[in-house]
């Protein structure tokens, strides 16, 4: 009799543990396919998810048109930079402060090929400014490390 009576914590810490996994699995496919936010191209989160959408999609010419224009980097620079394929950008912060303003992401790239392969997240601060009707990011972006500095501008 004292097996049955063993066996039975270790049966209900399994069902639970399974359970677990599945609550994970089910929030994991969940978070991967919900619909990406689109936010106002007049906003700062809006001009920060535009240039990164164009850097993704390997379209500096587009991505250097929400640089400040007075900054040190531009369209040679992003031609240069090397990014790593994110498989998942996300907005972690916003603020805005007249007409300067910070925005933060969480850029994650994959740990490896596999389909449990986690991702490794690195969170960029891009600070914008508004001289006009439009925000431009300004300083060195991701993923950009240093520009040129204004040679041959």
């Amino acid at each position: 009799m004292g097996t049955g009576v063993s066996a039975r914590p270790g049966r209900v810490l399994g069902i639970v543990v399974g359970g677990l996994v599945a609550i994970a699995v089910a929030a994991a496919i969940f978070a991967a396919l919900r619909p990406a936010t689109t936010w106002d191209a007049t906003t700062p989160q809006g001009t920060v998810q535009a240039y990164l959408s164009a850097v993704v999609d390997g379209d500096t010419a587009k991505a250097a048109t929400y640089l400040d224009p007075n900054g040190p980097c531009d369209v040679q620079d992003l031609d240069q930079a090397y990014v790593v394929d994110p498989r998942r950008i996300d907005l972690v912060s916003a603020r805005v402060d007249g007409d300067a303003a910070r925005v933060e992401v969480a850029v994650g790239s994959s740990t490896g090929g596999g389909p449990l392969d986690g991702l490794a997240t690195e969170n960029h601060t891009f600070r914008l400014t508004r001289p006009g009707q439009a925000w431009f990011i300004v300083g060195s972006p991701w993923p950009l490390q240093d520009c040129r500095g204004g040679v041959d501008k």
